[in-house]
């Protein structure tokens, strides 16, 4: 087979330029528009949803390199590569301290995957299926929740992910031994983001020994570069390697004894294929509907959205291996056969259902291509079709039904991301209510006034690894309000015995819930000063409430 053969495009690639030729639109702007509506989707609620997770120790870690504190070789958890941290501290140190800073660096990421993953499809499909791809990643309700919000460096996945395949095949495709290095190195990166990433090393391998063997350009393994490419992996993941062989695995051991939630402890045949199972359902929601859970698994294959979403990317797999470009489909069956062993964590049976899509997100961009490959493709057989027909009036439906129909593929998803939005107004107050707590004592506090957050709050675990405390403690670290974290009842004896009443602004803001107050209240004279502020996880089901109150000047107690 021809070399040209293996590389060319499935469908033509000016068929998405002249679709809008009329309006004089080129492919820069298009990608342009795709990246400002991306921003423009994303940017709403940033702060907002989902509620925040233990990316706070993240942002705590980074915090730390910031201050100068100390400048590790991994991340907070030692199975972590220390590349987000230092971006993270990079950009404290260039814009100073901020709630919103650590949330926008991911967003601003979210967005750069758009534009890698048009690159990776206009590599893979051509310029229609890029276009398309990029579309469909950026109205995706996953990629917009978790991959453009939550301040992980597991968030940032797909952006490695997707750059290291795009190396890959375009080294491929152009025989420039430069991009098969950069996709070494794009890989260690990959890996340091989430050592789950693993799972892409043998579809990356698989791809380029298909390639190889397409082309009978077996003398490459003969020249430096796949060496070269394998040592550059090893180089940039090597922070977290030498990291861990000095301290016995630290890393590897703390998943398999402390990662429970997700690292599957007890494998058996019986489990690997119970979480197989779960992972290619969570597969299908994320590139669907990644909101809606069914009650019975049956019930997926009644949702005509997720059926038709789910059919063209298997279609679309399919077209790409025929063509002689498998990475996509290889990436999918590497993870679907290895992951269910090592992981369970899938968004059902109590998982959180779609923040634990994260371990397998980096799969996004390839599934998208797959998805825009066949709609591309159904959408140019429809066209040429209904052209044969010659009547001017069936060439111009034979124009307008695809755009329409692509269009419809590409929108629908801000439907249910909307229903996502307004569920979690109802019934997460988490978020709002911390962000306003931290608004109001930065407002009211003077410049010597003591702030205290009551470990109390600890006991508040909002999930996801954070607790109330913890999350108050980042937040108002990241506002630059000085504070300490202490248990209120053992210190604010002493605190007001010392104390000049009428100074009020040396008189502390303590930070804690009602139960606490009331406990305190005899002792000393406190008074509430804030609103009342709710938690989901705070006293379930009862009229409870945690506020920021201040000692009286006047001995006046109030509730």
């Amino acid at each position: 087979m021809s070399e040209s053969s293996v590389s060319a495009p499935i469908v033509t690639p000016s068929w998405a330029t002249r679709l809008v030729r009329p309006f004089r639109v080129g492919e820069g702007a298009l990608v342009a528009a795709l990246v400002f509506a991306a921003t423009a989707i994303r940017l709403p609620d940033l702060l907002r949803y989902p509620h925040f997770t233990d990316e706070t120790v993240e942002v705590g870690w980074a915090l730390q390199i910031w201050q100068g504190a100390h400048f590790p070789l991994t991340a907070s958890d030692a199975y972590y590569g220390p590349l987000h941290a230092y971006l993270v501290a990079g950009c404290l140190w260039l814009f100073g301290p901020s709630l919103i800073v650590p949330r926008v660096i991911v967003l601003v990421i979210g967005v750069l995957t758009i534009i890698v993953t048009y690159w990776l499809g206009r590599e893979l499909g051509g310029q229609s299926v890029g276009l398309v791809a990029a579309a469909l990643l950026a109205t995706a309700p996953q990629h917009i929740i978790v991959n453009s919000h939550v301040a992980w460096q597991n968030a940032t996945t797909p952006f490695y992910a997707a750059l290291c395949c795009w190396a890959l095949v375009r080294g491929l495709h152009t025989k420039r031994d430069s991009y098969l290095l950069a996709s070494g190195g794009l890989f260690g990166l990959t890996m340091q983001t989430h050592p789950g990433a693993i799972v892409l090393l043998p579809a990356l391998v698989a791809a380029f020994a298909a390639a190889l063997w397409a082309r009978r350009s077996w003398a490459l393994l003969r020249r430096p570069w796949p060496y070269l490419a394998v040592l550059a992996a090893l180089i940039t993941y090597s922070p977290v390697l030498i990291y861990n062989a000095r301290t016995h695995l630290s890393g590897i051991v703390r998943i398999q004894t402390h990662r429970s939630y997700a690292y599957e402890m007890h494998p058996t045949w019986g489990r690997y294929w119970h979480n197989l199972a779960n992972l290619l359902f969570e597969l299908m929601r994320m590139i669907a509907n990644p909101t809606r859970i069914p009650a019975h698994r049956w019930r997926y294959f009644t949702d005509p959205h997720l059926m038709i979403v789910a059919l063209l990317c298997l279609a679309g797999l399919v077209l790409l291996a025929r063509k002689r470009e498998p990475l996509p489909l290889l990436a999918l069956l590497s993870a679907a056969l290895i992951m269910p062993r090592f992981n369970h964590a899938y968004g059902v049976e109590g998982d959180r259902f779609m923040l634990t899509g994260r371990y397998v997100a980096f799969l996004l961009p390839l599934l998208a291509v797959a998805i825009a490959v066949a709609a591309v493709t159904l959408a140019t057989l429809l066209r040429d079709r209904l052209a044969c027909y010659g009547r001017a009036v069936t060439r111009a439906v034979g124009r307008v039904i695809p755009v329409v129909a692509i269009a419809v593929l590409v929108l629908y998803p801000l439907v249910p991301l909307t229903h996502y939005y307004q569920q979690e107004a109802r019934r997460d107050p988490d978020n709002g209510s911390l962000l306003a707590t931290v608004r109001f004592v930065s407002a009211t506090r003077g410049s010597n006034t003591p702030v205290l957050i009551d470990t109390n709050l600890d006991r508040i675990d909002l999930h996801d690894g954070a607790a109330a405390a913890e999350i108050l403690d980042s937040l108002l670290t990241l506002d630059r309000v000085p504070h300490q974290v202490v248990e209120v009842h053992k210190v604010m004896g002493e605190m007001t015995r010392n104390l000049d009443l009428h100074d009020t602004q040396a008189l502390p803001l303590v930070i804690m819930t009602r139960h606490q107050y009331n406990r305190m209240r005899e002792e000393v004279p406190l008074t509430r000063i804030s609103p009342r502020y709710t938690l989901r996880e705070l006293y379930p089901g009862l009229a409870s409430y945690y506020a920021v109150d201040r000692v009286a000047p006047s001995g006046r107690r109030s509730g």
